[in-house]
């Protein structure tokens, strides 16, 4: 639901998700949203009307979402996942491709290789797989069970 912060009205309902809405984030603009769910599936919504442009289906729950600073892409725990620009009014509903284009450096999906250009770079032994995880640029951190964190860098 989009709701008016003055007056705490219910400006809009956005359904689509078939299951718990984990994380939201709306782009610098403002002119769109995006959400992740539990249903494994990111989507990009206009702000405005609240029409689904996009639906990508990421094959995991992402709880780490947001968008960069020209909306041709998202930041999430697993990587940058590249989408494409939409215009509301010839686009409804996209849906995408079962893998994420993940630029750079990524973790899988299954948590066992970080990854870059969609290549395995470096598994990751089981007791180092993480509870929660951060990409940013060629740098990943991972919070493992134990309460320990480690972050590694590809560098090519």
């Amino acid at each position: 639901k989009i709701w008016d912060a003055s007056s705490g009205a219910c400006l809009q309902t956005l359904e689509g998700h078939s299951n718990q809405v984990h994380s939201v984030a709306f782009s610098h603009d403002s002119a769109q949203l995006a959400t992740a769910s539990a249903d494994r599936t990111i989507k990009i919504w206009d702000a405005s009307s609240g029409a689904c442009l996009q639906t990508h289906n990421i094959g995991k729950a992402l709880f780490d979402l947001s968008f960069n600073s020209n909306s041709s892409a998202l930041y999430t725990e697993v990587g940058t996942i590249v989408i494409q620009s939409s215009d509301v009014s010839s686009i409804k509903d996209v849906v995408e491709p079962e893998s994420p284009l993940c630029v750079g450096t990524s973790l899988s999906l299954d948590s066992i290789w970080i990854k870059h250009a969609g290549d395995n770079m470096l598994w990751v032994p089981s007791e180092y797989r993480p509870s929660c995880s951060s990409v940013c640029g060629s740098m990943v951190s991972i919070g493992v069970g134990s309460g320990r964190v480690w972050t590694c860098s590809i560098n090519l």
